[in-house]
């Protein structure tokens, strides 16, 4: 029996085309791809303009629909969503993040014509009493209210809140990237291509700039190399709120010079060719897309051992591991790494074959697609 496409809504409130929004590009991709109809709903406050996601998704030929709202939890925000979602006729509403989860999770079940799936892409968990663990407070209890709700590796069902095994409502679908036919719509910036020639090391990173992302502790972590080899440099891609501190303590380090941060760029995947190493210092982590880049492109990775970290880089045979917020254990990997490139080689051989194995967007695509059709099936389809 042929089954029909299924049009799925795929809602999300983004600041950037980091990790979570490379999912969504790769899934909705490899989703259109196999013959189902995906839909990029980008929810953004009334004084935003095009965003990053919504133009990266029309490069690629996507469906997209720009909703625009009041900032915050808001009643007629939510509505908006579901009338989206009974005109396009929706089979699935599929949610990323906390703004969707919370609008549609909220609301009562019968006013939504599709069932709703939700993502966990990463849990920032915080023992402070703050917004953020307001939001983690409200984002669970509204997860609790959706029909699917799927963890980004098995590490995060030991998360307070995440760990429901015995629910069957809940399960696991590793994040994939896209391994073919990859899309170049930006060049190259050529001056982070000229600080990256002829250097002796390069050391990069990707992600936003904040305090999760630990790129204090990878700073401390380099200087002490940058300070041996005049010839090293440090190429650190994105943008956040982190970035007038990151520069002062560069300053405080002595390796300003050495340290470029030229901010967020959409395709940061086509800057690995440029990296000698690849560093992911996380404090937190779900399964971080440009850790399967970085293993993809066969650049050695050195990483923390946080969320679904040490499970992708198969305990260490993928790549260095070190405990988050240490420095000295950073600098003693990379410089294994960089003293013992064969050695770094072979780890980064096994990263890029475990990839090719098990994180393909293909894959992931393969494995919503067989869950959606679990959802909607009571509805006859």
């Amino acid at each position: 029996m042929t089954l029909r496409p299924l049009r799925i809504l795929h809602i999300t409130d983004s600041g950037g085309v980091y990790g979570a929004e490379v999912v969504i590009l790769d899934l909705c991709s490899e989703l259109s791809r196999i013959g189902q109809q995906p839909v990029i709903v980008s929810v953004g406050d009334t004084r935003c303009d095009e965003k990053p996601l919504e133009r990266a998704a029309r490069d690629r030929g996507l469906e997209v629909r720009a909703i625009r709202m009041v900032p915050g939890p808001n009643l007629g925000g939510a509505l908006s969503l579901l009338r989206l979602a009974k005109d396009e006729h929706a089979d699935v509403i599929h949610t990323h993040g906390y703004k969707g989860d919370i609008l549609v999770g909220l609301l009562p079940k019968r006013l939504r014509s599709a069932p709703m799936v939700a993502t966990v892409h990463g849990y920032t968990d915080v023992s402070v009493w703050n917004r953020v663990a307001l939001y983690n407070r409200v984002d669970r209890f509204a997860l609790r209210r959706a029909d699917r709700v799927v963890l980004v590796h098995k590490g995060m069902t030991a998360t307070a809140g995440l760990n429901r095994p015995h629910d069957p409502r809940w399960t696991v679908i590793e994040n994939g990237i896209k391994t073919r036919d990859m899309p170049v719509t930006e060049p190259l910036d050529p001056n982070i291509v000229r600080y990256c020639e002829n250097r002796s090391l390069v050391i990069g990173a990707v992600g936003r700039l904040s305090h999760e992302k630990g790129f204090d502790v990878m700073l401390q972590g380099v200087a002490e190399i940058l300070r041996e080899d005049d010839r090293a440099r440090v190429v650190i891609l994105g943008e956040g709120p982190e970035r007038p501190a990151l520069e002062r303590l560069a300053e405080n380090l002595g390796v300003a010079d050495r340290v470029l941060l030229p901010g967020y760029r959409p395709q940061a995947r086509n800057y690995l060719r440029l990296f000698d190493l690849f560093v992911l210092p996380s404090r937190t982590e779900g399964l971080p897309i440009t850790l399967l880049e970085a293993m993809h492109a066969g650049v050695p990775v050195v990483a923390t051992k946080v969320g679904g970290v040490p499970y992708v880089l198969d305990e260490g045979l993928g790549g260095g591991l070190v405990e988050p917020g240490d420095p000295r254990a950073l600098t003693a990997a990379i410089r294994r790494s960089v003293e013992d490139r064969a050695f770094a080689s072979t780890l980064a051989a096994h990263a890029a074959a475990q990839v090719q194995a098990r994180f393909t967007s293909e894959a992931m695509a393969r494995k919503y697609l067989d869950l959606y059709r679990e959802v909607v099936t009571p509805a006859g389809l």
